[in-house]
C-alpha cells in the first residue's frame, strides 16, 4: 500500500492542474473522500483512484501513481504499519484543498486567509411562551419606524410569533420618536444586536440595583444610573 500514499502525493503536488479537471459535483466528492478518510483511509484512497483516474490519460504521472506497473491494486489488504503514511498523504492533501479554496468557492480559488470554511449560521432565534411577557410590551412592527439606518441598527428588534419584526416603544422618546441616546449606548453594551431578547429582558425586567425595571426609568434624570446598572451586567474576565 506505500503506492497508495505516494499517489495521493501525487494529486496533492498536481492539483493546480486537477482541479480544473473536476465538476461541482466531482469537488463535492473529494471533499467527502478526505473527510471519511480519517476513519477509512483505506478505502477513501479506492474512492479517491476511483475518481481521478478516469480523468487523466495514459501516462499522465498521477494516472501512473495510482496504478504503478507491478502492482495489484487492492487498498483494503494494506497492513496497520502503512496506516499512518496513509492518513498523513491525506492530512496534506485535505490541508492543500482547504488552503486553496477550491471546495468551497465552487472552483475560483481565493486566497488562503478567505478560504477558511465558515461555521454554519445558528437558526434565528423565536419567541416561546416564556418570552410572552415581552412581547406584551408596547412595540411598532419596524416598517412603521422612519429612522436614519444608522440608527435603526442601533435598537433591540424583535421577531413575533407571526414572523413580524417589532421595535420595542420604549426605546423611542414620546415626543420625538427619536431613539433615547441612552438605549443606543446600554443597546451596544448588552450585545442588542447578537441577542435582542436578552437585551429586552434586561430593559424590561425588574432590577435590583435600579428597584424598578430600567425601561419605566428612561426620560427621567436617570441616565448614569441606568448605564452603571448595565455595565453591572458585563463580566469581568
Amino acid at each position: 500500500m506505500p503506492f497508495l500514499a505516494d499517489a495521493i502525493e501525487a494529486i496533492e503536488e498536481n492539483w493546480e492542474e486537477l482541479s480544473g479537471l473536476l465538476d461541482a459535483a466531482g469537488r463535492a466528492e473529494l471533499l467527502e473522500i478526505v473527510e471519511d478518510a480519517e476513519s477509512a483511509p483505506e478505502i477513501a484512497a479506492d474512492e479517491l483512484r476511483d475518481l481521478i483516474k478516469p480523468l487523466l490519460a495514459p501516462g499522465h504521472p498521477v494516472r501512473d501513481a495510482l496504478t504503478p506497473s507491478g502492482v495489484r491494486y487492492h487498498p483494503v489488504s494494506g497492513t496497520a504499519q502503512e496506516r499512518p503514511q496513509l492518513l498523513e498523504s491525506f492530512r496534506k492533501l485535505r490541508t492543500r484543498l482547504l488552503a486553496t479554496g477550491i471546495l468551497e468557492t465552487g472552483g475560483v480559488a481565493l486566497p488562503y486567509e478567505m478560504s477558511a470554511v465558515e461555521p454554519a449560521a445558528e437558526p434565528a432565534y423565536r419567541p416561546d411562551a416564556d418570552d410572552a411577557w415581552i412581547l406584551a410590551a408596547p412595540s411598532f412592527p419596524v416598517t412603521l419606524v422612519e429612522l436614519p439606518p444608522g440608527q435603526a441598527d442601533q435598537l433591540i428588534v424583535l421577531t413575533d410569533e407571526n414572523e413580524v419584526d417589532r421595535v420595542p416603544a420604549f426605546q423611542l422618546a414620546e415626543r420625538s420618536g427619536a431613539p433615547y441616546p441612552v438605549v443606543i449606548e446600554i443597546n451596544r453594551l448588552l450585545s442588542a444586536d447578537e441577542d435582542p431578547w436578552g437585551a429586552a429582558d434586561w430593559w424590561l425586567g425588574a432590577n435590583v440595583w435600579l428597584g424598578a425595571a430600567p425601561a419605566t426609568l428612561l426620560g427621567t434624570g436617570v441616565d448614569h444610573a441606568l448605564l452603571s446598572a448595565a455595565r453591572a451586567e458585563i463580566p469581568e474576565w
